[in-house]
């Protein structure tokens, strides 16, 4: 797999920085502080959502397609479209977040209201990163996509947090959120930057040609994922905040964002593979795509059982030096979605074998399934377990939603993707 290990390196750069941040926001912020900025931020991602639409996903494809064919007038038209598309959805998303701001009562008060207002800032800025990215991976420039977003935003991010501990600053949740979104500028422009130097020449000389009806009937498929998928992140958090306190929310999402580090290996790995999987399917290579597919499967699985290893013979103790006082307390929740995660590695890069083979459509099904399931359980468990509760909901949905996208690879690829499984094509 050509491209895995520089890709494996940033996107382990950027775990790593993204832990970092979550360590020196839990100790500059405390569980409370904490629970209000992960709470805003949960809100605002749900809110962002239509601001891509499934959109990287969608220019992601199109790029690797018409690289592959040569099709630069269609390449620049994906990008130009994208970019239209996700402003102005960004900017309807600042309308109602604004609303939410304005007309949310007791629920959206004080420190509330001034983090989801920065939180709010940072749509577009991660929006428009995304789509960036999304073109340098379809040029196969892997390690230029990922760079703005996973590494050098976070890395930023610490250096503006590390200096208001250095000058003794005392950090508040919507301050935080403010060198979040000044971050996320200075990332923006570094990809705009990437993607100019990265465009292929062919790509200037023409004028774009758009394929409008087309990219919206597969954007409406890709939007659901890329919807019902950060709904399957954040919900947990979400409704944590509506029945806990503040201080419960902090700690249950330093679990939720641990349990994240032992998916890096699938992030990295999808990368990859995604491209590969649109070139490999077009040419109808499909005992290529069956080795592609167990392989990474295999190699994500390895990685994740080692890091739950890791995390589960370190103990409670561990994060309670790490992440401050009262964090030892999400050591339990942390294990519960570390199950869903080994779930996760072992069926392999699904998603991305439906999405680049054009079955974006059973992506979305079974990931609907996965979000109606997280909703309904969270709803369940939490009023009676609390965080725990949301852990187990969280668990459930990712296993749903793999199992389902596993079987949907199996009955249209042919491809058997989970790693334990035999080597076949039909």
């Amino acid at each position: 797999m050509t491209g895995l290990r520089p890709a494996f390196v940033v996107n382990l750069a950027g775990t790593a920085l993204s832990l970092l941040v979550v360590v020196a926001l839990a100790r500059l912020l405390g569980t409370d502080g904490y629970g209000i900025y992960a709470f805003a931020w949960a809100l605002v991602s749900i809110l962002a959502t239509p601001a891509q639409a499934g959109l990287p996903m969608l220019v992601m494809r199109e790029t690797a397609r018409a690289a592959a064919t040569g099709q630069y007038s269609s390449m620049r038209g994906i990008w130009i479209w994208s970019a239209r598309v996700t402003a102005v959805l960004a900017l309807l998303v600042a309308a109602v977040g604004v609303l939410v701001i304005v007309f949310g009562g007791e629920a959206v008060r004080g420190l509330q209201a001034q983090t989801i207002f920065w939180a709010l800032v940072l749509v577009p800025l991660v929006a428009l990163g995304n789509i960036r990215g999304a073109a340098l991976r379809g040029l196969q420039r892997v390690v230029a996509g990922n760079l703005p977003e996973f590494v050098l935003r976070p890395a930023l991010l610490l250096v503006l947090l590390g200096g208001a501990a250095a000058i003794g600053q005392a950090l508040t949740p919507p301050a935080a959120m403010a060198m979040h979104a000044t971050a996320a500028a200075a990332a923006f422009g570094a990809g705009a930057w990437l993607l100019a130097k990265s465009t292929p020449p062919e790509v200037r000389a023409v004028a774009p040609a758009y394929d409008g009806q087309r990219w919206l009937a597969s954007t409406w498929p890709l939007a659901l994922v890329a919807g019902t998928h950060v709904i399957n992140l954040h919900a947990d958090v979400l409704m944590l905040g509506i029945f806990a306190p503040a201080s419960e929310v902090g700690v249950y999402r330093v679990a939720a964002q641990l349990a994240v580090f032992a998916a890096f290996g699938l992030a990295a790995v999808n990368m990859v593979v995604g491209p590969r999987f649109a070139d490999l399917h077009a040419r109808g290579e499909t005992a290529q795509l069956q080795q592609l597919a167990l392989r990474s499967a295999r190699a994500v699985f390895a990685f994740s059982a080692a890091v739950v290893l890791c995390f589960a013979v370190a103990g409670a103790g561990l994060l309670e030096f790490v992440f401050g006082e009262g964090f030892d307390h999400a050591y339990l929740p942390l294990m519960i979605l570390f199950i869903g995660q080994l779930v996760n590695g072992a069926v392999g890069s699904v998603g991305y074998l439906l999405n680049m083979t054009g079955h974006e459509r059973d992506t979305a099904r079974g990931i609907a399934i996965a979000a109606a399931v997280n909703v309904a359980l969270n709803l369940l468990l939490i009023p009676r377990w609390g965080m725990h509760g949301a852990a187990a909901a969280t668990a459930a949905s990712m296993v749903t939603w793999n199992v389902l996208l596993w079987r949907d690879v199996k009955a249209r690829l042919g491809i058997n993707s989970f790693a334990f499984g035999l080597r076949w094509a039909r």
